[in-house]
């Protein structure tokens, strides 16, 4: 591969889709890897290991096809099982409980033997390249780099090109997901830059575990979105100064935990017995701090009823400060817009709303009262304020405010 701009940009920041992956998922499993770049001891999912294991298989095999050489499915096998041995590792982690590496192997065994009676004799397309490496600038003016390995580029009968990837994934993407798919549609964008005068371009999943292919086209107009979009992304990534950590289910494959600060407490702690643990400062706080706090919620859910009682009684008694020992309370109604709590009837509808208009974040990540002055304090457009209003309701608002009736009388 000879790009005209490669020679002297190859120590400009370079991001590869796995990168930008890698930042959506856990920002801080972004910094510890490609920033701090610390080092661990050899780690590497199953997933990922009978993924490599996969993908140099059928690379031997399109090179042999390509060769006029077509190898019987036995040896395409075998083949898998000597890259197999030669590069399991004891850091090859099974997160998923249940199951062992002969698993995981019979089912690269599988997934390659189906995928081979599909597509035999491999001639529905002429190869190009075989794990082709693609590096190439998203702007005119060479800033930001995008690195990345084709699985396999051919060029249909038809002279359509496609690029092929080859998933091991125990889920099923589906087409909608494809079809906003950014990895091989960044390809597409290095094989236009390769080739100015390609047109046709199909994206080519094969999901092997299901015996699935999908594929997807892109316009100019998305091409044009994507460049800018991934530009956007790798914005975000440079001006980020905190790298928080984000807690999923993916946080089971991360080779950093040690040293992840949402992490690191738990490995900490996850080795001592039941007695140590219980006394271990932080388990202490955080215990001590969750007692108060369901006290703290007992209390306010009684004073809502006491808060309730007194707002009655002042009704019911036409009086609006009602005097106790030592203290008196101010008791006042007010009316006002209200909205659709949390977990009420037409919330998702307001929420939807809220966003479409553009006040999310005005309003403090949807909180009603907020929204309410919002509305009622004239701050938006008529067109707007009516859109919200029709989700709203009049309602009452309850206020009391207790003072000390010693402070009072001094």
């Amino acid at each position: 591969m000879a790009y005209k701009h490669l020679r002297g940009y190859a120590s400009m920041p370079t991001y590869s889709h796995s990168r930008l992956e890698t930042y959506g998922n856990c920002p801080r499993q972004y910094k510890l890897q490609y920033i701090d770049r610390v080092e661990i001891e050899e780690f590497e999912g199953i997933e990922a290991f009978l993924g490599g294991r996969v993908h140099e298989a059928l690379e031997k095999l399109y090179k042999d096809v390509r060769m006029t050489r077509l190898p019987p499915v036995e040896e395409v096998i075998a083949y898998f099982d000597r890259v197999w041995d030669e590069n399991w590792h004891e850091g090859v982690n099974i997160v998923r409980a249940g199951y062992t590496p002969d698993n995981y192997r019979e089912l690269g065994r599988k997934s390659i033997a189906q995928y081979y009676e599909q597509h035999y004799p491999f001639d529905a397309s002429k190869i190009i390249a075989i794990e082709h490496l693609v590096f190439f600038p998203l702007d005119e003016s060479n800033t930001y780099w995008i690195r990345g390995v084709i699985d396999r580029l051919a060029q249909a009968k038809d002279g359509t090109y496609e690029i092929h990837d080859y998933k091991t994934s125990g889920r099923l993407k589906t087409q909608g997901e494809v079809d906003k798919d950014r990895q091989l549609a960044l390809y597409h964008l290095a094989l236009e830059r390769m080739w100015p005068d390609v047109k046709d371009v199909d994206l080519v999943w094969h999901y092997l575990v299901f015996g699935k292919e999908l594929r997807s086209r892109r316009t100019a107009e998305e091409l044009k979105t994507l460049r800018q979009d991934v530009m956007d992304i790798i914005r975000t990534v440079e001006s980020d100064r905190d790298f928080r950590p984000r807690e999923s289910a993916l946080c089971d494959w991360c080779a950093y935990p040690e040293f992840c600060p949402a992490k690191k407490h738990g490995m900490m702690t996850s080795a001592l017995p039941p007695n140590k643990y219980l006394e271990e400062p932080g388990v202490r706080l955080v215990n001590k701090y969750a007692e108060f706090q369901r006290k703290k919620l007992e209390v306010e859910a009684e004073i809502d009823q006491i808060k309730a009682a007194l707002v009655k009684y002042a009704r019911e008694h036409g009086v609006e400060v009602v005097r106790g020992s030592d203290h008196k309370a101010l008791v006042r109604v007010y009316s006002g817009l209200g909205f659709p709590g949390k977990d009420q009837p037409g919330r998702e509808e307001l929420e939807n709303l809220v966003r479409k208009l553009g006040l999310w974040e005005r309003v403090s990540m949807l909180s009603t009262v907020g929204l309410a002055k919002l509305v009622e304090g004239q701050a938006l457009d008529r067109e707007t304020a009516e859109k919200l209003s029709a989700l709203g309701r009049q309602e009452d608002r309850p206020w009391v405010k207790l003072s000390n009736l010693r402070q009072d009388r001094d």
